[in-house]
């Protein structure tokens, strides 16, 4: 086997084993959302999410953009042998996000003590759950450690199996314990951070076995210059966030925690259609970095289409189950969450005009273009909210899942438009033998 081949035969079992991993990930976050609706009364499952959207909003902050930035800098100083930089990269990341993550809580949990009146409940609540900014914030970045390094399944495996799969394990443990008085979010968040705590074990043990860097002088850190760099993926990255989980704040500040509940498993069923697409993205990310950077273009092309083509077929049965018969899912949630079947359809049409889209905004960050992606993500959010702002109040949940489609549409042909002009590159699984050339005469 060629070195080409044994790469492409690397690059599909990532792929694989990403898709494997994801499944087996959303299914347990499924599960664990199943349980807690079960077991958690509506108004305490619409908090517990509620929180959970804020502290997925605070982490970015918290991580300075070190994510995706640590994936491409680490796999292409890799390819190129810099391994000083390397060890540089891997610590000053950790110790600035450590950093950071700890001022982003206190200065939420500030916010928290000054607008929260002490008599309410809720307080104590978010509280709690801010303990998971820097905890989360860690496990994501050293995961990114692992797959920048080309340990792909490595890097995913706390995060998407083994955090909630613990945290499934207390949930049980705890709805025999508390059977007498009954659960509540407040609890449901304590159990949420030793699951993570343990994840956070877990990944310190995977980057000792398989990040093995050949020995080196740790070179000086470029701090200014990684901060620069790394800002714009911070920015990037909270849009990208915000535009994720502004329906379900939306609807939490204008309707209440019990819409809030039931909005968000409408938001849930829809993300499961990202499942291959995400895995997909998570596996190819470095190789497109790497690809960009060695002027393959010929090669990812084909990589992108042949890979994306396969993930729509993957979603396509699901997406059609969602759209005609919706209630098979929600009524698994209970009763009260079949009123999200119209919300769940439009959020799975945006979803899977998305995955046709391509990995638009992973292609643009990889090939250093995040600027390009802002562009577009922060075009999506203006028109999420807008029409959030117009459309709850005269449709209830149906019009936060209208705003949030509206928005991901928009924001996926921005990026086509920015990809196949900047890069040549065609990211829609569609017209590709058409559009594909500009890569081919760019190569």
């Amino acid at each position: 086997m060629s070195a080409g081949e044994a790469m492409e035969s690397r690059a599909a079992q990532d792929v694989a084993g990403s898709l494997f991993l994801n499944v087996t990930g959303r299914l347990l976050q499924i599960g664990l959302a199943i349980l807690m609706a079960r077991i958690l009364p509506l108004k305490e499952f619409g908090l517990f999410t509620l929180v959970m959207s804020w502290v997925m909003v605070l982490i970015v902050p918290s991580m300075v953009g070190a994510q995706p930035f640590l994936q491409r800098e680490i796999a292409v100083a890799k390819s190129r042998e810099q391994w000083a930089r390397v060890k540089s990269l891997l610590r000053w990341s950790t110790l600035t996000t450590f950093l950071v993550s700890c001022i982003v809580f206190i200065a939420a949990s500030c916010w928290i003590l000054i607008t929260i009146p002490s008599e309410n409940p809720d307080r104590y609540t978010f509280l709690i759950g801010f303990i998971l900014v820097p905890l989360t914030a860690l496990l994501q970045l050293w995961q990114a450690h692992l797959r920048g390094w080309g340990a792909i399944l490595a890097g995913q495996i706390p995060g998407t199996v083994i955090q909630r799969l613990l945290f499934g394990i207390l949930l049980l443990a705890g709805l025999a314990f508390f059977a007498s008085v009954g659960m509540n979010a407040t609890v449901a968040l304590v159990m949420q951070s030793v699951a993570t705590v343990s994840a956070l074990g877990v990944t310190a043990l995977l980057k000792f076995r398989y990040l093995q860097v050949p020995r080196a002088e740790r070179s000086k850190p470029e701090t200014w210059t990684w901060l620069r760099l790394s800002s714009r993926f911070t920015l990037l990255s909270g849009l990208v966030m915000l535009n994720s989980q502004l329906g379900i704040l939306m609807v939490g500040a204008m309707l209440g925690k019990a819409d809030t509940g039931i909005f968000a498993v409408a938001v849930k069923g829809a993300d499961l259609l990202t499942v291959a697409f995400l895995a997909a993205s998570m596996a190819l990310a470095p190789r497109m970095a790497a690809f960009y950077s060695d002027e393959k273009y010929e090669k990812l092309q084909l990589m992108l289409t042949r890979t994306y083509r396969v993930v729509s077929l993957v979603t396509f049965p699901v997406f059609l189950l969602f759209v005609f018969d919706g209630n098979i899912f929600l009524n698994i949630f209970g009763p009260a969450f079949t009123a999200a079947w119209p919300a769940l359809i439009i959020l799975s049409f945006g979803q899977f005009f998305s995955i046709l889209s391509g990995p638009t905004g992973t292609m643009l960050s990889m090939a250093g273009h995040e600027r390009l992606t802002m562009i577009g993500v922060g075009i999506s959010v203006v028109v999420n909210v807008l029409g959030n702002v117009i459309l709850i109040p005269l449709m209830g949940i149906y019009g936060a899942a209208l705003g949030t489609a509206l928005g991901v549409i928009i924001w996926n042909v921005v990026l086509v438009i920015f990809c196949y002009k900047r890069l040549g590159i065609w990211t829609p699984v569609l017209g590709a033998s058409l559009f594909g050339r500009m890569s081919g005469d760019k190569g």
